[in-house]
């Protein structure tokens, strides 16, 4: 159990560090970055036994440390770009302007929370940016994920002085009134910047607590990301994408496609295709479900959460179209398609974070739209379709954090757009250059010429 006094002694420590980070050069935290990339190749085996071990996924999967590479990489060819002053031009009004310019410097102590349906890579890829940007961070893994977060606490110790970052992974701090979370201590903490993925109800309270010492903050939230199928594609392509839309991590990915929206003549046949694919993909001969290709609930909380929504459902009238089964033993759900699922079930208006696709059908775009807009916006939107018409028409009359045209979320692979929410699926922007700005402040510079 972590004692108070410690906590502070590393926060003062950082505090008093921040100049020095700040003056670092662009090839000094290239460095720091490089030890990192290798501290992270060296223990991949080691990540992978305790991913395994949280979440089911096979040991031998490497698509978090994949990610962290490009990240990596990203950072270490076009950092200096980045750093360097950003010229303006000056306007008519303001002549005087010998030089007008931004300068990009760091907002100093970053708080950064790990979440658990992907532990190393939403730990480390915006660690990375909020180094890159000089700024020293003080790290919260997650307790869902306990043995990742101890993997990534040697990491994190073999690579950084604790003065750049530090990483805590008790949950609990004895004081004196008690014991308290380790979360709500270090939201005490006068930062000057938080970042969190998690869930909305917790963004609220980031909010809240970055108020009282006018912290910014950076939230990913989710929210319920649809996939919107026209008549024009090749629902074997749709297929395809959903199996790791749908059903990679066991559902539990915050793009996850919530639910699908096909025109209602096609939804038999949508269906059946979709069923195909995931038979072969996660299927075996006997036909039972092989969850250890995937993974598994990360708890039984949220096993339990997600086979109550599948019950409300059905109990509501709703016709389980595959699937269905579920293993509390193992915490699995099998994938499930649901079909003529009540819109005011708990399964329609809540994120499910799990493998579970509703098929809703449509004959009027106006259908999507009023619903979409009910439920907020999403942090994810999919549309397939050839028809250019159509996904302007979705563009148009819909919003979220990003989209995917014919595909599952590769705008968040896309080093280059700006990743985040909006409203209730979060505030911000990262990735990229994206992520190195969001963890700057962008300072306004106006240079007077004297003679």
């Amino acid at each position: 159990m972590l004692e108070p006094d410690e906590i502070q002694r590393i926060f003062q420590a950082q505090r008093s560090h921040r100049r020095v980070m700040r003056h670092t050069t662009a090839a000094e935290r290239v460095e720091r970055l490089e030890r990192l990339r290798a501290e992270i190749l060296k223990r991949q085996d080691e990540i992978g036994r305790a991913i395994h071990e949280d979440l089911g996924r096979p040991a031998d999967n490497r698509d978090e440390i994949q990610t962290v590479m490009g990240n990596l990489d990203k950072v270490r060819d076009e950092l200096a770009d980045w750093m360097a002053p950003l010229p303006v031009a000056k306007s008519p009004a303001t002549p005087s302007a010998e030089r007008v310019f931004v300068r990009y410097e760091p907002r100093g102590v970053v708080l950064l929370f790990g979440t658990w349906d992907f532990p190393i890579g939403m730990f480390f890829s915006p660690l990375i940016q909020a180094v890159a940007a000089g700024n020293v961070v003080l790290a919260k893994t997650s307790s869902m994920a306990p043995a990742t977060g101890e993997v990534i606490e040697r990491i994190v110790r073999a690579v950084f002085d604790e003065r750049e970052v530090a990483v805590f992974n008790d949950d609990d701090v004895s004081t004196r009134d008690g014991v308290r979370g380790t979360n709500d201590v270090l939201l005490d903490l006068p930062v000057d910047h938080i970042f969190l993925t998690g869930s909305p109800r917790v963004g609220k309270i980031i909010v809240e607590k970055a108020a009282r010492h006018m912290a910014s903050f950076t939230l990913e939230l989710g929210g319920k990301s649809p996939a919107i199928v026209d008549r024009t594609i090749d629902l074997g392509l749709v297929a395809q994408a959903f199996l790791g839309g749908k059903i990679y991590n066991h559902g539990q990915t915050c793009l996850s496609v919530d639910y699908a929206w096909v025109p209602a003549d096609l939804r038999d046949a949508f269906v059946e295709t979709y069923v195909t694919a995931v038979k072969g993909a996660y299927y075996d001969e006997a036909g039972e479900f092989q969850w250890q290709r995937d993974g598994r609930f990360v708890d039984k909380r949220n096993y339990e959460r997600v086979k109550g929504y599948l019950d409300e459902a059905i109990a509501r009238g709703a016709t389980v179209a595959f699937g269905g089964r579920t293993d509390a033993d193992n915490l699995v759900i099998e994938p499930t398609v649901l079909v003529d699922v009540p819109r005011d079930t708990q399964i329609i208006q809540e994120e499910i974070f799990g493998p579970i696709l509703p098929v809703l059908t449509y004959t009027d775009e106006e259908e999507i739209f009023a619903h979409s807009d009910a439920l907020g916006k999403p942090l994810g939107f999919s549309v397939y379709s050839k028809d250019d018409a159509f996904i302007e028409r979705m563009l148009d009359n819909t919003t979220s954090g990003g989209v995917t045209i014919n595909g599952h979320a590769v705008h968040w692979a896309e080093e280059n757009l700006p990743f985040g929410g909006v409203n209730s699926s979060g505030y911000g922007r990262y990735h990229g250059v994206w992520g190195f700005r969001e963890l700057s402040n962008a300072r306004s510079v106006f240079h007077v010429a004297v003679s």
